[in-house]
């Protein structure tokens, strides 16, 4: 939490909910009503969950971070609770949906964090869940190049697509589906891979101040120099012809789920 409180300060300058991402999340949670209620875990500083409040659903923001609910969006839909994703301060088969954006990566107990999410889950409800694996990104990804050390430490920390998949399994005791979420060009929510068609955002230094790691400066340098040059182009200018790419992103659905009495 101590990480979020940090990056917090300047999360909103990057982290911006992308349209596409809103509409993919909406259509998969299934909502038979408009106003619904839904708990946004790990919701940040609730990007995405105003956007779901403007579309009338009442929204539970979720997040541990202190820093990040002062910085919170107001809506009259929108409702903002401290708390963890292990220990959800909700009551028992309260929501009709669960959503979480990029955040199981950093839950103590993701067992633990999925039991809850089924806790509090309604009969017939569902969770939707945006989450990344590191390793499914292409060999010749040019961000796995040249940020080689910030990916080697991704990878400690994020589980792989086949132990989440089996911890969804385990954890939800329902069917789910996995599908790929390719990044557009043009995705306005800037999370690490957001520009993998953009590579001059990576010098940018409020780009990185939404990023959760570290990066060093010789990766900075050899990335100017390399732009400048025009040697990134020759190496890796293929990629400026594709509108989306699999960045190792990937969204997860269970619905009608089994209320737990």
């Amino acid at each position: 939490m101590a990480k979020y409180d940090s990056i917090g300060k300047f999360y909103d300058y990057t982290r911006k909910a992308d349209s596409r991402i809103t509409e993919m999340i909406y259509k998969n949670l299934d909502l038979n009503s408009k106003d619904s209620t839904i708990v946004d875990i790990g919701a940040g500083t609730g990007n995405y969950s105003v956007e779901f409040a403007k579309r009338g659903l009442k929204v539970i923001g979720i997040e541990p971070s202190e820093v990040m609910i002062k910085q919170g969006k107001k809506h009259s839909n929108l409702k903002w609770i401290q708390g963890k994703a292990e220990k959800l301060p909700i009551a028992d088969n309260s929501v009709d949906g669960v959503i979480s954006m990029l955040a199981i990566h950093h839950f103590g107990d993701l067992k633990k964090s999925l039991n809850e999410m089924m806790r509090v889950v309604k009969d017939g409800g569902s969770i939707v869940i945006l989450f990344a694996d590191p390793r499914l990104c292409p060999d010749d990804f040019w961000l796995s190049d040249y940020f080689a050390r910030i990916f080697n430490k991704a990878e400690e920390a994020y589980l792989s697509i086949e132990e989440l998949e089996k911890e969804f399994k385990e954890g939800l005791k329902e069917n789910i589906e996995i599908k790929e979420f390719l990044i557009p060009y043009d995705i306005e929510d800037y999370f690490f891979v957001a520009g993998w068609r953009r590579p001059e955002l990576y010098l940018d230094e409020m780009f990185r101040a939404g990023v959760s790691e570290e990066i060093l400066n010789p990766i900075l340098e050899r990335l100017e120099k390399d732009l400048k040059s025009g040697l990134w182009e020759k190496r890796y200018g293929k990629i400026l012809d594709l509108d989306k790419y699999d960045g190792g992103y990937r969204v997860l659905i269970a619905k009608n789920l089994r209320a737990i009495m």
